[in-house]
């Protein structure tokens, strides 16, 4: 394994059984315990771990909120995959809204530097997008959540609702064809209604395991996405509701 696929491998293995072992580590990444040491001081130094004599502890009691660090990482390769198709389909010139989220902000490194206008709903995106001049950045203002860092509330709305966007593009926690889009909260409802209403066109990205899990907040339908983009693990029927309402898939 290189660097980037043994650190991936340590914060998945963490998410798995909490608990990690050097030696273990070393073994399955063929590397030394010293360079395994290192790649742990290294997590812990972001916040994704606790160093523990002869390994590492998970930082995310049971019932919390995993840390937008970690799911950053978990799933890296999918969600950039993903991205790199959700850019393809994004033309220069466009106006583009873009969801709060980890599979977002994977999109938002694929979309730095290219000539369009984006409005995120992630001041993680937009530090990612507002690095190169030739992308035209627009904040919606509002108030921000943690660790998300996603912009929500009346004001945060009404900036959305004011603007016409050529592409909105949406991600969320589940997405079962059974139930449409659905989220875990009302602010981050209503911050994708006001995507989707302000949009010409939908495009829906996310992983495929999303596509089995539904939430509490119904955002909408599956007529109400004009694009799917997933991964190439993504069940044929769930897939085949979405494109019998009239979506385009593409898959990662």
């Amino acid at each position: 394994m290189n660097g980037e696929e043994r650190l991936r491998y340590v914060v998945e293995e963490l998410a798995r059984t909490g608990r990690v072992g050097v030696a273990e580590l070393a073994r399955d990444a063929g590397a030394s315990e010293m360079t395994i040491r290192r790649d742990l001081d290294l997590l812990q130094s972001q916040g994704l771990l606790r160093r523990v004599r002869g390994g590492a502890v998970g930082v995310v009691q049971r019932g919390e909120i995993i840390p937008f660090a970690l799911r950053d990482k978990q799933g890296a390769e999918v969600k950039r995959r993903i991205a790199a198709v959700v850019a393809e389909l994004i033309s220069d010139g466009e106006a583009v809204a873009l969801d709060n989220g980890t599979t977002c902000l994977a999109i938002a490194r694929e979309l730095a530097g290219r000539a369009i206008t984006v409005m995120p709903l992630s001041l993680h995106s937009a530090v990612v997008l507002g690095e190169s001049a030739r992308t035209k950045l627009i904040l919606p203002g509002g108030e921000v959540s943690s660790p998300e860092l996603a912009s929500y509330g009346a004001m945060a709305e009404a900036a959305v609702r004011g603007l016409h966007f050529d592409t909105a593009v949406v991600s969320s926690c589940a997405a079962m064809p059974a139930d449409g889009l659905t989220t875990n909260t009302l602010a981050d409802n209503a911050m994708k209604r006001a995507l989707i209403a302000s949009s010409a066109r939908v495009l829906l990205a996310i992983e495929s395991v999303k596509l089995e899990r539904t939430a509490m907040v119904t955002v909408a339908g599956v007529e109400a996405v004009d694009v799917l983009v997933t991964d190439a693990d993504a069940d044929p029927d769930a897939l085949e509701v979405y494109r019998a309402a009239g979506a385009e898939i593409r898959l990662a």
